[in-house]
């Protein structure tokens, strides 16, 4: 049994980026959004194997950003290439990348709201850190441990909700390019991509070239023209002083030889030509059917 979803539950997939940009541009702007947040996790990376400190999730989620930008890469190529089905594996991979990073945006965001304090005390996470921090000017009054607890408090419960409000939009964004992608990849797949609206169509000239390209017609005009033998033009083409024919070529682009007087007023006359042996058929019966009376009159 098969279950399908009623006409107005199902989804369709997009015809444009945000109704202003094509598919294959808004695919492009998504990738390169994700290929910026590829490389700021190798950033953390190169931080973390320097000495910056960090947790086995940091680590984790480093590691995992640099092992992306190679699935990245080859996405990018395969939408510029507009290849329908590696196109929609890395629809796939893009979707499993989304579900990967909302967990460890979902794990970070419990252990920063639920498990930090928000108590202003400051942490070292290595000695340049803690130089700096010696060297930094105080702003303002020196703070007991209860005030700066009590101001960073309020600071934070004040901006706690701006940083949910971002997170939940940068999660429906990448939800977004996610569609974007699928909607991409499906009409590659249908063959509709060229024909939505805002897609430009590709030349006639490009797409003669794509569809030799595709059934091998240059190849073979390559090879008809490597195996074709070269032939003199007439005006060009000799002959020996012997009189004999050197090639093929010369008997092809010879002149033809010129008729006898006699037979040139005949064919000026008659204006038909027969061959000897039908010349002799068209005279005999022509002497049998002979009007009855005359001289030339048959048995």
């Amino acid at each position: 049994m098969k279950l399908t979803l009623r006409p107005e539950w199902r989804l369709y997939p997009l015809s444009s980026f945000l109704g202003v940009l094509d598919l294959k541009t808004g695919v492009v702007v998504a990738l390169l959004f994700a290929l910026v947040n590829k490389v700021a996790g190798i950033y953390g990376l190169i931080a973390v194997l320097t000495g910056a400190g960090g947790s086995f999730a940091q680590l984790s989620l480093y590691i995992y950003s640099a092992l992306g930008l190679i699935a990245l890469t080859w996405g990018l190529k395969s939408v510029q290439a507009e290849d329908p089905k590696h196109t929609l594996y890395f629809a796939h991979l893009f979707f499993a990348d989304h579900v990967l990073s909302t967990s460890w945006t979902v794990f970070f965001a419990v252990l920063w709201w639920v498990y930090n304090p928000h108590d202003g005390k400051r942490q070292v996470n290595s000695p340049a850190q803690q130089a700096m921090m010696d060297m930094a000017p105080s702003h303002g009054p020196p703070l007991t441990d209860e005030e700066r607890a009590e101001a960073a408090r309020a600071i934070w419960n004040h901006e706690k909700g701006t940083a949910m409000a971002i997170i939940i939009l940068s999660w429906l964004i990448k939800f977004y390019f996610a569609a974007v992608l699928y909607s991409y990849a499906s009409h590659l797949r249908k063959g509709s991509y060229r024909s939505l609206p805002m897609t430009r169509a590709v030349p006639l000239s490009a797409a003669r070239m794509l569809d030799d390209a595709a059934l091998g017609l240059a190849e073979d005009e390559q090879i008809e023209d490597f195996y074709r033998v070269p032939l003199r033009s007439p005006g060009h083409s000799h002959h020996k002083s012997g009189g004999s024919i050197s090639s093929m070529a010369d008997f092809v682009s010879s002149p033809a030889a010129r008729p006898k007087s006699g037979l040139a007023n005949q064919v000026t006359e008659d204006d038909v030509l027969f061959d000897s042996d039908e010349a002799t058929f068209v005279s005999s019966s022509s002497r049998g059917h002979s009007r009855p009376g005359t001289d030339e009159a048959g048995p």
